[in-house]
């Protein structure tokens, strides 16, 4: 394992006036995406890379909220590329390769978590662009992309270079944008409820 200290590299990072970074949380290993709740916990996907990180999804607690975390809890481990992850009513939504995970009222039980619930296992088992970035939309339910399955190709199943959305049960997916090769975040805008998306 690399002996990284993070405060080498955040030393190097240039800012404008009136700006600072600092270093919030350690030992999340793998963190890609994130989600806050209205409460202040930081939610965190995970990315495992050529089976070098077990698929763990993370709570980081800052109690005293000075932007310093005081504790990071491990809520689910050996999941298939957990990388997305998205809060709502309570719930914790996590998005592997091929299925939709749900924590059920999740901050009533950090210290002991609830077994994922399976919403949703109709998904894709391909992982060359199979990790998902999720996160619920204006109207309610959970967006979720479909990254095409290759660098260059033409796929036959209509599903693959797509966002999704399902409800939060689970139930109703609709392909709601086509020919989007591989999303890595979206979101709406405030005003005109556009969905803006990288790819």
């Amino acid at each position: 394992m690399l002996d990284v200290k993070p405060q080498e590299y955040l030393d190097k990072i240039k800012l404008p006036d009136g700006f600072q970074i600092e270093l919030f949380a350690e030992n999340v290993e793998g963190a890609r995406s994130m989600s806050i709740s209205p409460s202040g916990v930081l939610y965190v996907g995970t990315f495992r890379a050529r089976g070098s990180v077990p698929g763990k999804v993370y709570a980081i607690v800052d109690r005293n909220k000075d932007f310093k975390a005081d504790e990071v809890i491990t809520l689910a481990s050996d999941l298939f590329m957990p990388n997305g992850v998205a809060f709502k009513d309570g719930d914790l939504y996590i998005a592997e390769i091929n299925r939709i995970l749900k924590l059920e009222n999740i901050e009533e039980n950090l210290k002991n978590p609830p077994a994922p619930v399976v919403i949703s296992d109709q998904y894709p088992d391909k992982v060359h662009h199979g990790w998902k970035f999720i996160r619920f939309g204006p109207d309610g339910k959970l967006y979720v992309p479909v990254g095409a399955p290759c660098n260059i190709c033409e796929p036959e199943e209509e599903i693959f270079g797509t966002i999704t959305r399902i409800n939060p049960d689970g139930r109703g997916r609709e392909i709601f944008a086509r020919g989007i090769r591989n999303t890595v975040g979206f979101d709406w805008h405030p005003v005109t409820k556009e969905l803006w998306f990288t790819d």
